[in-house]
């Protein structure tokens, strides 16, 4: 910071200031260069990978961001701006139980994301294209909420069977992506487990997503004695897991009779509990 106060006419001086955005935020001196990126910085060449950084500030981080898109003439850095302020809003919509907030950030956010595609659709950083997350992002709000119907689910499973979510129409479904690497995930199976055979004898089923490749899909099956039927996305980043923007493992689903999404990333008591209550 004092190489950075000492040296605030030089170019390079930007090095610096993304450097204790991004590697010392939770120090003093990160949050007073996070208030200089705002203001004396805001209209620098070279901050993009810093502003981009700002995503996971949260709501405090609006008004820099805010300063950057106002003030900066430079493509990168505008279209890192839009798409942290997007993916904030996003979260916020997306994690919120006050649905008037809930709105607001999803109006927000989807207002962000299509500037940023219409006028930014190029833009690189850091070797990603911002538009192509902002698109998943956007997708997601239009398609993987409560009371959308839930997208296609398909695949294979371990015997080589294919089959689909739509398969299960007419009974609710709760579905897990999981993975045998995901040290999180291991603590649930077993409650998967007991839901599977509790729910056998109502209106409802359990299936996985499971995103380890095929060969470890196979042992954590075995290891965690896995008694319902998973479709193989042979990794993390497979088509259904793509597809339903995976951010956090374990994420659970359910979906209702009418294969409309009913609870998103909720907890499997809560679902559970949801399928013995419904006539």
């Amino acid at each position: 910071m004092k190489l950075v106060q000492a040296n605030l006419d030089q170019p390079d001086v930007v090095k610096g200031v993304n450097w204790l955005v991004t590697g010392a935020a939770n120090f003093p001196e990160g949050q007073a260069a996070l208030k200089m990126l705002g203001t004396t910085f805001a209209g620098s060449k070279g901050i993009a990978a810093a502003v981009k950084q700002l995503e996971y500030y949260g709501l405090p981080a609006e008004p820099v961001l805010t300063a950057v898109i106002e003030k900066n003439k430079n493509p990168e850095e505008k279209a890192a701006a839009l798409y942290a302020l997007g993916t904030i809003h996003f979260k916020n919509f997306d994690a919120s139980a006050d649905r008037v907030s809930a709105a607001g950030s999803q109006t927000k956010a989807l207002d962000y994301f299509r500037q940023l595609n219409t006028d930014y659709a190029d833009v690189t950083i850091q070797g990603f294209k911002l538009s192509d997350f902002a698109f998943k992002m956007l997708f997601e709000m239009m398609n993987l909420q409560v009371g959308c119907e839930a997208p296609e689910i398909e695949g294979k499973d371990a015997d080589g069977v294919s089959f689909k979510l739509s398969d299960y129409r007419g009974k609710y479904v709760i579905v897990i992506f999981w993975g045998g690497w995901c040290h999180a995930c291991h603590g649930i199976l077993p409650l998967m487990n007991q839901a599977a055979a509790q729910l056998k004898d109502k209106n409802a089923v359990v299936i996985g997503v499971n995103t380890d490749i095929e060969t470890e899909a196979k042992k954590a099956l075995a290891d965690y004695q896995i008694s319902f039927r998973n479709v193989l996305d042979n990794t993390s980043s497979g088509p259904n897991t793509t597809l339903y923007n995976l951010r956090n493992f374990p994420t659970l689903y359910l979906i209702d009779p009418k294969g409309m999404i009913a609870v998103k990333n909720g907890s499997l008591e809560a679902m559970v509990s949801q399928i013995n209550a419904a006539k």
